[in-house]
């Protein structure tokens, strides 16, 4: 039986719903909202979690703490066979964080068992900059925190989103949603930015545009498989004209400097407003793509799944990631085994509920392993034969957590 992991607290929102758009401005007061009358999302709360395993049988555990008015940068780790250590603070900086529930902090594991934190900061409602923190001492300290991009001292500007990925060199790769251009765009969104490290963190290079037309308030992934291909999902919106929220994976073959996008779907999903839940990518061992995204197009709320056998240049057909989902979102995935990803989503049953278990993409099967009530947001990890997940709960004034022992089989 696995125990659930969840971290806290949230109060569910009573705002009302957009409605599509009726012209092509980005509205973006209608921010943690989902276009359909039975999604309010919670609010954003006091906590905001991510876990990974270490490669080492282990997990490692950050999330943003926010108490008497300030939100820091938490880590923890779980070595094999161990519970959680103490809690770490990342930020050098007293209060250099900020609560978002789609844009927790992210932490990444490099060759020598270097830990990499990044986070956004805000200086302004969503308005701040990309941080980075080091640690080369197992987790016991933190570096004191840089800029990942640049143009720190000019006029106030959306950054968030941040995801950060390791490539075979070790080098560091983060990447965040940047609304610096965003005038240029008569819907209003967003690009991607991108920057890399060569020395362990020690110093980025400068930072610049990879992808453009991208919505600004859903979460990105980057991954890289077994040739060095890097690959990076998020949420396409046209520059102009309809704005239909469809899923997209770019991938690089040269370290970076160039991409192509493929949509994974056309959804015809169109939306004024903010969907505020993103696309979860993974790569397994034989080099498949799964990516996992909301939709509410034909105002039906829905969690799909779909793989790429070409890396990424087309995907299969989409599949519901549960056949019997209510009012699935937010759904997680990392890979586990050759087609088989390890799921964690969010649904409804009287109140919301998390639910997790493996899908099958070679037979498009999923075996649910278990649920939580009144839970939001999770992230599943995956490691020798163990899991983590944590989520969001509502009125829970602690962290609770609970790793066990997992089969595929």
């Amino acid at each position: 039986m696995i125990r659930f992991w969840l971290l806290a607290t949230l109060i569910l929102a009573t705002a009302p719903m957009p409605t599509p758009a009726q012209s092509p401005t980005h509205d973006h007061s209608q921010m943690q909202m989902h276009d359909h009358k039975s999604m309010a999302m919670p609010r954003d709360g006091d906590f905001n979690p991510f876990v990974i395993s270490n490669a080492h049988g282990g997990f490692y555990a950050v999330y943003i703490q926010h108490k008497n008015g300030k939100s820091d940068v938490m880590f923890q780790h779980a070595p094999a066979g161990a519970g959680f250590s103490a809690a770490v603070r990342v930020n050098d900086l007293p209060g250099d964080a900020a609560v978002r529930n789609e844009n927790p902090p992210k932490v990444a594991v490099g060759p020598s068992n270097e830990i990499y934190v990044a986070w956004a900061n805000e200086r302004e409602r969503w308005k701040g900059n990309i941080r980075f923190s080091r640690s080369l001492d197992g987790g016991k300290t933190f570096s004191p925190a840089i800029y990942v991009n640049t143009d720190t001292s000019g006029a106030l500007i959306g950054r968030g989103f941040e995801t950060i990925a390791i490539d075979k060199k070790g080098h560091i790769y983060i990447a965040w949603i940047d609304q610096r251009d965003k005038k240029g765009y008569a819907n209003g969104v967003a690009e991607i930015w991108m920057a890399e490290s060569a020395d362990r963190g020690k110093t980025f290079s400068h930072d610049r545009k990879i992808i453009s037309n991208v919505c600004e308030c859903c979460r990105l992934t980057l991954a890289f498989d077994s040739t060095g291909r890097m690959f990076i999902s998020y949420r396409y919106v046209p520059p102009s004209g309809p704005m239909c929220r469809d899923i997209a994976v770019a991938r690089s073959d040269d370290g970076g400097k160039t991409f192509q996008s493929t949509v994974v779907h056309h959804d015809g999903w169109e939306l004024n407003g903010c969907p505020t839940d993103g696309p979860s990518l993974s790569v397994d061992a034989s080099g498949r793509v799964n990516v996992v995204w909301f939709t509410a197009s034909g105002n039906m709320p829905r969690l799909y799944i779909a793989s790429s056998t070409d890396h990424g240049a087309s995907f299969g057909k989409p599949a519901l990631l549960d056949p019997a989902q209510k009012d699935a979102k937010h759904g997680h995935a990392v890979a586990v085994g050759d087609g088989v990803v390890l799921a964690a989503w969010d649904d409804v049953n009287g109140s919301s509920l998390v639910k997790w278990g493996f899908y099958d993409l070679r037979s498009n099967t999923v075996r649910v392993l278990g649920s939580e009530k009144d839970a939001y947001y999770p992230i599943v990890a995956a490691g020798d034969k163990r899991m983590a997940l944590i989520a969001m709960q509502p009125d829970h004034p602690e962290l609770v957590r609970s790793i066990e022992d997992i089969s595929v089989q």
